[in-house]
C-alpha cells in the first residue's frame, strides 16, 4: 500500500551556492600532487587528491549504483568533510563525479557527516549530519538533500529536518533513514550522559517531520562510549544490526583496532520500535572485518536480491604515508553479505569483480620455501592447499625484513596475518573442513583476504617500496593462480560541467499536488 500526502500550495525552494563545488573541481584538477601514483590503488575508490573516509550513502537511482563518502579535497587529513560521489554500471568500474553536497551553509560550516543515500518518488535524496563547531562544543543537526538526475543537488530550504539532539545526548550523527509500509524511521549514532554509546529511533509520516520515538539500543556497559554509523536490513527472516563502536576494550586478540565495526542479529518490532530482547555487549557483538583497516561499512539491496556492502579501508590515527602526496585512504571493493546456518555473515567479494581479470600470471603448484614475483602491483591470488595439515601458510614481501603474512594454524584452529611492527598481528577463529581457501586481493597499498566462504575476512593497509615475491610458508603445497587485475576507477569532466553550468544561479523545485512518498 502506497502513502499519498497531499500537498496542495506547497513551494518547496532549495538553495544551492556555486563557488563550493566549482572550487573543490577546480583544485583538484590544478592539483600537480593529484599525478602522482605511489602506492594509489587502481580498482578502489580513492580520491585523486584530498582525504577520503566512511561511505556516506550507497544506492541504485536511473540504472547506476551510487556511492558517496566523506571527502575533504584540500588536504591528506581530516578536514571541513564534502560528500565524494563515484557512479556504477556493474560495481566494479567506477567514476568520480563532482561532490555531492559541499559544507556551505549555516547549520554545517564544518562538514557534511555520513547519512544514507535512498530513492523516493523519482528523486535520490541524501540524509546526512550537519556539523558546527562553536565555544569548544560541536552542535550536530541532520538535514536532507535532493536530485532528480543524480549530479545536481538541492539542499532543503527548511533544513535542518532535526536541530538539536535529544536532552542527555552527546555527539548526534549519521542517520540510517528507511521505510517499512508507511512510515519512515532513522536511526541515529549517539553517546548518552553515562558516556555509553546508544543507537536513537525517529519517525515521520512525510520525510520531512520527524518525531522522536526514544533509544532503540544501548550499551550494556563494555560497548564504547560512542556508536556511529548504523545500518539495519533484514535477511532470512532476522534483524541485522550493523554499527560502529568507539571505546571498546581489547580482549585478547578481539577488538585490537582503535574503533569497532560489527554487527549483532535480533527481531525488530515495528508495533513497538524496539529489538525483542536483544543483548549488545562483547560477547554478542561479532566484528565484520578482522583486519587492521576497516570502519564505517554501508549497505545497499542489491536489485538482484543481493545485500552489498562497502566500507572504509582505513582506521582512525594511522600513519596514511600517502598524505604527503596529498592524498589518503581508500575504501574497501564492494562485497557480498550472506547469512551462513550457523547464523553468522559471511562476506565475499562481488561477482562482477572477475571483470577486472585482465590476464593469468601464475598457475602452478609451489612447495614450501618456493616463490614467484608477483611482476605488477594490482593483482588476485587464489590459494588453496592440497590437504590441511598443521601450518598453511603464505607471504608477500618486499625487500628484506618487510612482509605481511597469512596462516592457517591448525592445532589452534584460527587463521591470523601479520603486517609487521608493534601490533602487526590479527588472529580469528577458523575451521576449514578438507583443505584452505583464500582469495587475495592487492591493490597498491592494500591487501583483502577471504577465507573459505568468507567466514572470516581481513582487510589492512601496507605499504611495499619495491616488487611484492609471493613466498609459500608453511608446511605443505599450494596451488596458486595469480591474475593482473585492470584499472577500473576514472573521472567523469563532463559532469563536472554539466553540474557547475546548472549551478550558475538560484534553483527553484516546485512541488505541488499528491506526491507517493
Amino acid at each position: 500500500m502506497e502513502l499519498y500526502v497531499l500537498l496542495p500550495w506547497l513551494s518547496v525552494v532549495f538553495l544551492e551556492l556555486t563557488s563550493g563545488v566549482a572550487h573543490v573541481e577546480a583544485y583538484v584538477t590544478q592539483s600537480k600532487s593529484a599525478l602522482k601514483k605511489k602506492y594509489r590503488p587502481i580498482y578502489h575508490i580513492s580520491s585523486p587528491k584530498g582525504w577520503v573516509s566512511d561511505p556516506t550513502g550507497f544506492t541504485f537511482f536511473k540504472r547506476q549504483y551510487h556511492m558517496f563518502f566523506q571527502y575533504h579535497p584540500y588536504a591528506g587529513s581530516w578536514g571541513h568533510i564534502n560528500w565524494g560521489h563515484a557512479v556504477s554500471m556493474n560495481l566494479v568500474d567506477w567514476t568520480h563525479f563532482p561532490p555531492a553536497i559541499t559544507p556551505n551553509e549555516y547549520y554545517e560550516m564544518h562538514g557534511c557527516q555520513s547519512g544514507t543515500a535512498l530513492v523516493n518518488n523519482n528523486y535520490l535524496t541524501l540524509f546526512y549530519t550537519g556539523t558546527v563547531l562553536a565555544d569548544n562544543e560541536t552542535f550536530q543537526t541532520q538535514n536532507l538533500a535532493l536530485s532528480s538526475d543524480g549530479v545536481v543537488f538541492q539542499k532543503y530550504i527548511y533544513n535542518p529536518i532535526i536541530r538539536e539532539a535529544p536532552h542527555g545526548v552527546g555527539e548526534f550523527r549519521n542517520p540510517r533513514v528507511w521505510r517499512f509500509r508507511n512510515t519512515w524511521y532513522m536511526m541515529i549514532g549517539t553517546t548518552s550522559r553515562e558516556r555509553n554509546g546508544k543507537l536513537i529511533l525517529y519517525t515521520s509520516g512525510d520525510m520531512f517531520n520527524w518525531k522522536l520515538d526514544g533509544t532503540i539500543a544501548e550499551s550494556m556497559g563494555d560497548m564504547g562510549y560512542m556508536w556511529e554509523n548504523p545500518d539495519m536490513f533484514e535477511m532470512d527472516g532476522q534483524h541485522i544490526l550493523i554499527f560502529s563502536a568507539r571505546g571498546i576494550k581489547s580482549e585478547g586478540y578481539r577488538f585490537r583496532n582503535l574503533y569497532q565495526t560489527g554487527y549483532v542479529i535480533g527481531h525488530f518490532d515495528y508495533v513497538l520500535g524496539q529489538f525483542e530482547d536483544l543483548e549488545i555487549s562483547t560477547a554478542t557483538f561479532v566484528e565484520l572485518d578482522y583486519g587492521h583497516d576497516f570502519y564505517a561499512a554501508k549497505t545497499m539491496l542489491c536489485k538482484d536480491g543481493r545485500r552489498l556492502l562497502i566500507a572504509w579501508l582505513g582506521m582512525w590515527e594511522s600513519d596514511f604515508i600517502e598524505s604527503k602526496d596529498g592524498w589518503a585512504s581508500m575504501l574497501t571493493m564492494v562485497r557480498e553479505l550472506r547469512l551462513s546456518d550457523s547464523g553468522r555473515l559471511t562476506m565475499t567479494p562481488v561477482r562482477e569483480i572477475v571483470d577486472l581479470r585482465a590476464e593469468i600470471l601464475e598457475d602452478s603448484w609451489y612447495r614450501p620455501g618456493e616463490m614467484f614475483y608477483a611482476g605488477t602491483k594490482s593483482f588476485e591470488l587464489i590459494v588453496n592447499s592440497s590437504a590441511i595439515v598443521s601450518f598453511v601458510g603464505l607471504a608477500l614481501e618486499w625487500g628484506a625484513e618487510h612482509r605481511y603474512t597469512i596462516g592457517y594454524h591448525a592445532d589452534h584452529g584460527h587463521v591470523s596475518v601479520d603486517r609487521g611492527g608493534t601490533d602487526g598481528v590479527r588472529i580469528a577463529e577458523w575451521s576449514p573442513t578438507g583443505f584452505v581457501h583464500w582469495r587475495i586481493f592487492v591493490d597498491g597499498s592494500s591487501v583483502e583476504v577471504f577465507c573459505g566462504e568468507g567466514e572470516v575476512v581481513f582487510s589492512s593497509r601496507i605499504y611495499p617500496k619495491k616488487q611484492i615475491r609471493v613466498r609459500v610458508t608453511g608446511d605443505t603445497q599450494l596451488h596458486i593462480i595469480q591474475y593482473r587485475l585492470r584499472r577500473s576507477i576514472g573521472h567523469n569532466n563532463k559532469k563536472t560541467k554539466q553540474r557547475n553550468k546548472k549551478r550558475t544561479k538560484l534553483k527553484k523545485f516546485k512541488i505541488d499536488g499528491e506526491i507517493n512518498v
